[in-house]
């Protein structure tokens, strides 16, 4: 069975403005039930969403058992004022704003909850991540509330530091997780949580012209090293492409990301059943 682990049904792989525009008025259903169908006609039986604003996942929960998908949705992805989140999710100043964006995700029929503990990769300077970090303490606090009303919890992290304080805060899967380091991995292999590394978010893009093409394989072949390491200490990897993201299509990038996955010698099966068990409606 095919899973997608990590995407946006709401984005096109074009241009988020372009993807998120017929949206902004309210639900453009036909935009959603074309992206669904794309992914059935893909083998996709299960589908986790990254979480958008404009309640486009929201609504495709509500219809993808039409196409034979398995579909989970935060809602939206919460994330600190100022802090990287605000093009898919809604932000919060103190932790009663935090509280109540839980509860409004409770609310909206979420299966889990999305923070940020980072931002994204920089693809022009190799190794640098843009945006502020999240403080441990804020984190441990956020996880611990998500984790009390019952939502497991994926959190956004990318650089080993903001890696380690996602794992030491609990968790349950980190998205993305460019570099990492060897400590990092031991520690996520210790505490359980599945790793769904997107590794075609920045592979597809070579070739694309966006940006330059041997900054991206250094990029791609330090994910790819990090993985095998990951394989080896038995960390469960699930394969989420990002799905929607530049260059990642709907359906597409899923059979791309798990051929990536297949290519390092890593069975996302076993990580892809964990995310399916634990990021459930409680």
């Amino acid at each position: 069975m095919i899973y997608e682990c990590h995407g946006h049904i709401i984005l096109d792989s074009v241009a988020y403005k372009g993807a998120v525009k017929p949206h902004e008025n309210g639900v453009c259903k036909e935009a959603v039930h074309q992206n669904l169908k794309t992914c059935a006609e893909h083998g996709i039986v299960f589908y986790r969403d990254g979480g958008d604003k404009h309640g486009v996942s929201v609504f495709a929960k509500q219809i993808a058992f039409e196409y034979g998908i398995d579909y989970r949705t935060p809602a939206y992805i919460i994330h600190k004022k100022g802090y990287y989140g605000s093009m898919f999710g809604r932000a919060f100043k103190n932790m009663s704003e935090y509280r109540g964006l839980v509860a409004e995700a409770k609310r909206l029929n979420a299966d889990f909850i999305k923070i940020t503990a980072s931002g994204m990769l920089d693809f022009t300077n190799a190794g640098e991540v843009t945006g502020p970090d999240m403080p441990e303490e804020e984190l441990c606090e956020m996880v611990k509330t998500a984790h009390g009303e019952g939502f497991a919890v994926m959190i956004h992290a990318n650089g080993a530091d903001n890696i380690k304080r996602a794992l030491t805060a609990g968790a349950d899967s980190v998205e993305h997780g460019y570099y990492t380091d060897a400590e990092t991995l031991r520690i996520m292999a210790q505490t359980g949580a599945v790793w769904v590394p997107t590794s075609v978010t920045s592979a597809n893009l070579i070739g694309s012209g966006k940006y330059d093409d041997s900054l991206l394989r250094r990029i791609v072949d330090g994910h790819k090293a990090s993985l095998l390491e990951a394989s080896a200490l038995g960390i469960p990897v699930a394969c989420g492409s990002d799905a929607g993201a530049a260059c990642v299509p709907q359906g597409k990038g899923t059979l791309d990301e798990l051929e990536t996955l297949i290519s390092l010698g890593i069975d996302p099966e076993p990580g892809n059943r964990k995310i399916a068990e634990v990021f459930k409606k409680c």
